[in-house]
């Protein structure tokens, strides 16, 4: 079964350094968005009931919002080449945007680096006792092995129905590696059932390294845990490249958890700070630096591929960009904690970030499922309209739809529910809440 990656952009990954290298089979109180001026954005006159005091409505709108990206990424993106002249004029503005939605992943990388350590930094603030090993990862697979384990047997019962299936010794290996969130560090298995679950399995060794993060932090502070983890992506880049140069030993570079370290880290370093834990830099919550940080992602994204690939600049602006765009997300993150203080004290959030938080609820589905439908877009053809009108009218849609299906019925039974209402946490020193993470 070929994922959307594999059949509309060739099995590329554009977060990935070059093909070659992986060759695959404003301030924190103005939150009513005065900067953008758009209505849509202007605070509403209470918040959603099913976040107050339970949830932080900014992280989920975050979510929602990276999760939109990578669904349109992938349903609209490839699109609007052969498109009527009038669409294509109309799309024009929207497209190179939807183009870079990929980097939802890296914002998703940073969120999660902020809810895991929640519970630590909340414990380390309250001085009660920290959540063990043992505890963190029983949690951490009632929570996210279950939906997923679905997910995986949806795609490949679909694949044994569509496709000659044949059980070979390729096949076995491809499911073990896929059971045990491992198919990121094959080349031929990091995109052959969803071309989207390489990251569910950085997810999961990163959570692995979470305890050395820990370790490293306690022992020399923030500063130079960073520089470890930015240190983790160099080294992997060179050592693997070197391998597969000499060795032929294809263990992808960019599918790798030593590759968006850096960016969970910030994000832990981030909820510490709520706690009063470490003191962030004034620029930390400021919308400008996040704009700069933006532009200059987007520069060195555009800019690559005018690079002559294999040659030592490529690789060095490469190794950058990623980062620049976790610095960014970092600020983001800050911002919104920050701003949702403000939101909860007069009791209104914006309209557009309650909405995209209600998205984020049901964002690993969305995460989870999307693709799917997506391969089943051909089902509309018979409509007869156009492919970019299909995917943004249509798949879309019908792929949020089916996550919040897939939700109710595969994600949210397993939530971590029990714990959370025995045992009611906060966010924020004046605020009750919880994070179902």
């Amino acid at each position: 079964m070929r994922s959307v990656w594999d059949r509309e952009v060739g099995g590329s990954n554009p977060l990935a350094p070059t093909k070659y290298l992986d060759v695959v089979p404003g301030h924190p109180a103005n939150t009513s968005f005065k900067f953008l001026r758009v209505k849509f954005l202007a605070r509403g006159p209470g918040q959603n009931p099913d976040y107050q005091g339970r949830r932080l409505c900014g992280i989920d709108a975050l979510r929602g919002a990276a999760a939109l990206a990578v669904v349109l990424y992938h349903t609209v993106g490839p699109k609007g080449q052969s498109e009527p002249l009038v669409l294509q004029w109309i799309a024009a503005p929207f497209l190179p945007v939807i183009r870079l939605g990929y980097v939802g992943v890296l914002l998703f990388f940073v969120i999660s680096g902020f809810c895991i350590h929640l519970a630590r930094a909340r414990a380390q603030s309250d001085g009660g006792q920290p959540m063990s090993f043992t505890s963190f990862w029983k949690r951490r697979i009632r929570r996210l092995y279950p939906p997923y384990l679905i997910a995986l047997m949806l795609f490949l019962l679909i694949a044994g129905f569509t496709t000659n299936f044949q059980a070979t010794a390729f096949y076995l290996w491809d499911l073990l590696l896929h059971l045990l969130m491992l198919h990121n560090l094959d080349a031929r298995t990091v995109y052959s059932v969803n071309g989207v679950f390489w990251t569910l399995a950085i997810e999961e060794q990163l959570y692995v390294a979470y305890f050395l993060l820990l370790f490293l932090r306690n022992r020399w502070g923030w500063g130079r845990t960073l520089v470890v983890c930015l240190a983790a992506r160099v080294i992997w880049f060179i050592v693997f490249t070197a391998l597969r140069n000499h060795f032929n030993i294809n263990i992808p570079i960019s599918e790798s958890a030593a590759s968006y370290w850096f960016n969970w880290a910030l994000g832990a370093m981030s909820v510490e700070a709520v706690y009063g834990l470490v003191k962030l830099p004034a620029w930390s919550h400021k919308m400008k630096v996040a704009g700069v940080a933006v532009a200059g992602s987007v520069g060195l994204s555009y800019l690559l591929p005018a690079v002559q690939n294999r040659s030592v600049l490529y690789s060095i602006l490469w190794l950058c960009v990623h980062p620049l765009w976790a610095v960014a997300f970092f600020v983001f993150l800050s911002w919104f904690v920050a701003a949702e203080k403000t939101w909860r004290i007069n009791a209104q959030t914006p309209v557009l970030i309650r909405y995209l938080a209600v998205v984020g609820v049901f964002s690993y589905s969305l995460y989870l499922t999307h693709e799917l439908v997506a391969l089943e877009e051909y089902r509309f053809a018979f409509l007869n309209i156009s492919p970019l009108a299909t995917a943004f009218l249509l798949t879309t849609p019908v792929a949020v739809a089916f996550a919040w299906l897939f939700f109710q019925f595969a994600e949210r039974p397993y939530h971590n529910t029990v714990r959370i209402k025995a045992q009611p946490s906060r966010v924020f020193p004046e605020v009750p809440t919880t994070i179902d993470a």
